[in-house]
């Protein structure tokens, strides 16, 4: 019997495409640069191939905030420094809180049973706030984010600290996610049941032993309750 869940954010309680889309037009904006639709495709082009090598354990979450921007003004020709666009666009992202569907009723619903943890790569400060914009925070016992931790998922170690904080041993816990690299390699690196949030119905792209397929929030209640 489970006694917590460990709850990803972005692309499981949170729309990061739709955040981060939203987000990138209000930085161009604050700097008067044009802006359109093609801009986003290919700054999301690269944030991706740079978040995938940052879950294959190549880049740090940190080289991905720093070369996304850098990388993108090269390939767009811009001439304004990717630095001081760099520093603006965490605070457009903080403000953002677009929802995956069902993520309030289900965090609700499942916190009168369950304590909530959540288990994000990312930036502490950002997420505590886009989740109290998103009015799901009170619903969290603790907030576990990289780079508070101090390690990222999917290595073992940031887990033994949440276990750590959280005072949990792996068996009392089920982890959700959406990513297959970070959060299911990650919980079968710390021996915790997972759950894979698929609602694109995507294939599995490594070879990890998953407890629980979803495409569906809603559907969490079917297995925990």
């Amino acid at each position: 019997m489970y006694k917590a869940l460990f709850l990803d954010v972005d692309d499981t309680l949170l729309n990061f495409e739709q955040c981060s889309r939203e987000a990138l037009r209000k930085t161009f904006y604050h700097f008067s640069i044009t802006y359109d639709d093609k801009t986003y495709d290919l700054f999301r082009s690269i944030d991706d191939q740079l978040w995938l090598l940052q879950k294959q354990g190549t880049l740090s979450v940190q080289d991905v905030l720093k070369l996304r921007f850098q990388q993108l003004f090269e390939q767009l020709d811009l001439r304004h420094g990717p630095t001081a666009f760099q520093n603006v666009f965490p605070e457009k992202l903080s403000e953002e809180y677009f929802m995956e569907p069902y993520a309030a009723e289900s965090v609700q619903c499942l916190s009168a049973h369950y304590k909530l943890f959540v288990t994000s790569n990312g930036i502490l400060k950002m997420q505590l706030k886009r989740l109290k914009l998103a009015g799901l925070l009170s619903y969290f016992s603790n907030v576990f984010v990289s780079d508070d931790i101090g390690h990222e998922k999917p290595s073992a170690k940031f887990f033994d600290e949440c276990f750590k904080r959280s005072q949990l041993k792996p068996s009392e816990v089920l982890l959700i996610g959406d990513s297959i690299k970070a959060d299911m390699l990650g919980a079968k690196n710390s021996t915790i049941d997972s759950c894979w949030y698929n609602p694109k119905h995507r294939s599995k792209d490594c070879d990890v032993e998953i407890d629980y397929i979803i495409s569906d929030l809603s559907q969490l209640k079917n297995i925990l309750l």
